[in-house]
């Protein structure tokens, strides 16, 4: 049994000054999947980790994470319709930014990573944050800021000195403010130097990280948009004959989704 098991940590009292152990940390945050803790009045079930120190993440409101899932649900579907067949991570899927030798485990909003490092993966890396540190090559944080406020301060920080931190893979990073309709973009030069744009809000390519990937703004205010809209994939008397098969559908949401499983959705072994 590890010293971290043995030693008795009272999750409604931490103190967040002191420094923990990683046994630790990954003990306090197993322990939050079945408790909530209250920081200055918000929520928090998952802790980050930087030298030492226990970063509390409040849980996201509906509609910073109703904009996150739209983020991923727009990536996911480039993943699938362009066979880049790399993995997807929400806001609590942590990596291991290792920061000058520090393990540093941080949780983007959204994440890409591609298709050649998860299956260069071991086990422990997988399954674990105790095998090599690995990162993304695409991450994205939701939030509603001002620039020069507190937030926005430490989010570009987050930036510059984690997710583009030297060693890591991130090329790209999405900074998206959906309340203020701002997207700034981070890109690392070739010098190193990391560098911040502002593109307003207007759809945002992916680059050559996420090549052919456009991000929809229009899709994310139709998501937290709170007028009614209505689905149009009720059936009719019509139906929808498959180009590349023998299959019939009779509403639209059916068709796409066989069109998806069956003929966009092939991976093929040794890609």
């Amino acid at each position: 049994m590890s010293k971290a098991s043995n030693h008795k940590l009272d999750i409604d009292n931490l103190d967040f000054k002191r420094i923990y152990t990683f046994e630790e940390f990954e003990l306090i945050n197993e322990q939050l999947k079945t408790h909530t803790l209250k920081i200055d009045g918000n929520p928090v079930n998952l802790f980050e980790f930087n030298e030492g120190k226990l970063l509390p993440m409040p849980q996201n409101p509906i509609s910073k994470e109703a904009v996150a899932c739209e983020i991923s649900r727009q990536l996911c579907n480039w993943n699938v319709h362009t066979r880049q067949n790399g993995i997807i991570t929400a806001s609590q899927g942590g990596f291991d930014f290792d920061i000058s030798g520090q393990r540093t485990i941080r949780a983007t909003d959204v994440a890409f990573i591609p298709k050649n490092i998860y299956r260069s993966l071991d086990h422990q890396q997988q399954w674990t944050f105790r095998g090599q540190s690995f990162t993304p090559t695409f991450v994205v944080e939701v939030a509603v800021v001002q620039e020069g406020n507190r937030e926005f301060n430490d989010l570009d920080k987050k930036f510059r000195e984690i997710y583009f931190a030297t060693g890591s893979s991130v090329g790209l990073g999405w900074l998206v403010d959906p309340k203020n309709k701002q997207i700034y973009i981070y890109r690392r030069r070739v010098t190193g130097v990391v560098y911040r744009t502002l593109h307003g809000w207007n759809n945002v390519d992916g680059d050559s990280i996420l090549p052919g990937f456009i991000l929809k703004v229009q899709k994310i205010d139709d998501t937290i948009s709170q007028e009614s809209s209505e689905s149009s994939s009720s059936e009719s008397d019509e139906t929808i004959d498959c180009p590349k098969c023998n299959a019939t559908f009779s509403n639209d949401y059916d068709f796409m989704e066989h069109y998806e499983d069956s003929h966009a959705r092939k991976w093929h072994k040794g890609e």
